[in-house]
Parts: C-alpha cells; sequence; structure tokens
C-alpha cells in the first residue's frame, strides 16, 4: 500500500491534512518577502556591520522558512490531488449505466 493509497482510503484524514499545511502554508509566507527585502536593504546599506548583526544568519533562517513553507505547499498539493481523485470515483446524482460487451452504446 503507498502513501497516496493510504490517503486515498481515508478522505477526512486527508482533509484534515490539507487545512493544516494549507493553514501553515500562509503563515509562514504571510510576510517572508517583505522581510527578506527588509534585511537585504540592510545588508547592502551597512555591509559588513549588518553582516556582524546578524543579517547574515537571518537571511539564511528566511530562506529556510521559505523552503519549509514551500513543503506545506507541496503536502497541500498532494492532499488536494487526493481529494480530486476521490470526489472524481464518487458516484453523484444518477446511477451510472454499465455497458454491457454486446451493446457499445450505438443504435442501430
Amino acid at each position: 500500500m503507498t502513501i497516496h493509497d493510504y490517503f486515498l482510503k481515508r478522505p477526512i484524514l486527508t482533509f484534515l491534512l490539507l487545512i493544516v499545511s494549507a493553514l501553515a502554508f500562509g503563515f509562514l509566507t504571510i510576510n517572508i518577502f517583505r522581510l527578506l527585502a527588509a534585511n537585504w536593504e540592510f545588508i547592502v546599506t551597512y555591509g559588513v556591520v549588518a553582516l556582524r548583526e546578524g543579517a547574515l544568519w537571518q537571511t539564511l533562517e528566511l530562506i529556510l522558512t521559505g523552503i519549509v513553507s514551500m513543503l506545506f505547499f507541496l503536502i497541500f498539493r498532494f492532499c488536494e490531488d487526493i481529494l480530486i481523485s476521490w470526489f472524481g470515483k464518487r458516484k453523484i446524482g444518477a446511477e451510472k449505466k454499465v455497458q454491457t460487451d454486446g451493446d457499445q452504446g450505438v443504435d442501430g
């Protein structure tokens, strides 16, 4: 059993994971570009002094935050794909007609 099959059989768990990953992605990325731009401007303006004050470390932390947020986005997309597959396999509305070997669905 693959991880895809595991989550395909558990749509409620998949939906909960989708919600958690979407919230985590949103939380981690809400100000990342603004903070990265301000940090870069600080480094450009003050140079070595800014680096001694920890601007390089903060830049690495922001990049790591971006990587983690993209992992949450990938989890979100994985769950989205599973739920779309699950909904696609569900019968909605009227029953689908099953064609027999002799009946190809063509009149005549």
